[in-house]
């Protein structure tokens, strides 16, 4: 296990390093923002080897580096399994989850570049308008054919009200059960606004009651926990066995939110955009990691939504060199 730790440590110092691919990605730093240095990646192995969580592999989430996958979706996806990424999460864009492919030919690339087809984002109004239901079914069945094995709900920030998200949340229950006889559990992804009360209810609760002994599942974007002022271990405990996937994506510390609040002239301190490089920001990953593993989370994906002086390519390469601290 040393020998292995070791060679982890100096691949994930070395990554971030490594030239990216092609003439596609450029990047001026003018040193502006903080950085995942060297001496962070040092840190971090450290702190990982005293908490004892470890993990088998890590995947991402596609939007983190939508832009790329506009432009050539097939050279981005190799990039990202030359970066140390192991399996993939779609979203439903344009081209649909399997970027223009077959089920089989996506299948197919990604298994060629040592990448699975594990889990994908669809449209969350499957989960409110049954006349979307053939569609939901079609694309239940085709997902099902490659093998994979999670859909996701991803946004429902729309609703506003108790019932809305009672109502919601029976969607959920029939969309779980026609996933779960295919072999794929249905799952829903939250943002802050699940965590913040609405008429002295959480709306994660009313969801998670709502779904109770059920087939559905819910990944955990620790980031818009923390963003809710929430605390994610809370809700790992309070929740067993109930949050399977999770989004592994840093918050800047507070200066630094405070610089964008102004900057982007956000209202709300939940819907600063403060996203960032993993290792810089504020979310103790060693700490909250280790109790999602205790408490039943299964699959973690790597998620970045803002590039300060990167793109975002060189930003998921460096959340890379920090997950490879974790493997086992």
């Amino acid at each position: 296990m040393k020998k292995r730790r070791e060679f982890v440590k100096q691949a994930g110092m070395l990554s971030l390093g490594l030239p990216l691919f092609g003439s596609l990605l450029s990047c001026k730093s003018d040193g502006k923002y903080p950085k995942a240095d060297e001496s962070i990646v040092k840190a971090t192995v450290n702190e990982a080897m005293k908490s004892g969580f470890e993990l088998d592999e890590f995947g991402i989430q596609l939007w983190s580096v939508r832009d790329f996958m506009y432009k050539d979706s097939k050279a981005t996806l190799k990039a990202l399994s030359e970066y140390g990424y192991n399996s993939i999460e779609s979203f439903q864009g344009e081209q649909g989850v399997f970027w223009g492919m077959s089920p089989k030919e996506y299948h197919t690339f990604l298994s060629d570049h040592n990448l699975k087809a594990l889990s994908a984002h669809c449209d969350s109004n499957y989960a409110l308008d049954p006349k979307k239901r053939d569609e939901f079914k079609k694309l239940v069945d085709d997902a099902a054919e490659i093998g994979m094995k999670y859909l996701v709900n991803p946004w429902l920030g729309n609703l506003k009200t108790v019932d809305d998200f009672k109502k919601v949340t029976d969607g959920f229950n029939e969309l779980g059960e026609i996933c779960d006889k295919n072999g794929i559990q249905y799952c829903y992804h939250n943002h802050a606004y699940s965590f913040v009360e609405v008429d002295g209810v959480y709306p994660q609760d009313i969801m998670m009651k709502g779904t109770e002994g059920g087939p559905v599942g819910f990944e955990m974007d620790i980031y818009w926990v923390v963003a809710a002022s929430q605390d994610p271990e809370e809700w790992l405990k309070k929740y067993p066995n109930r949050f399977v996937l999770s989004h592994v994506k840093d918050r800047y510390k507070e200066e630094r939110l405070m610089q964008i609040k102004e900057e982007d002239g956000t209202e709300k301190y939940a819907d600063i955009n403060g996203s960032c490089v993993l290792g810089v920001g504020q979310i103790d990953f060693h700490k909250v990691l280790k109790t999602a593993k205790e408490n039943g989370m299964k699959k973690y994906f790597v998620e970045h939504e803002r590039y300060d002086d990167m793109t975002s390519m060189e930003a998921v390469e460096k959340d890379a060199a920090y997950m490879k601290q974790f493997l086992a």
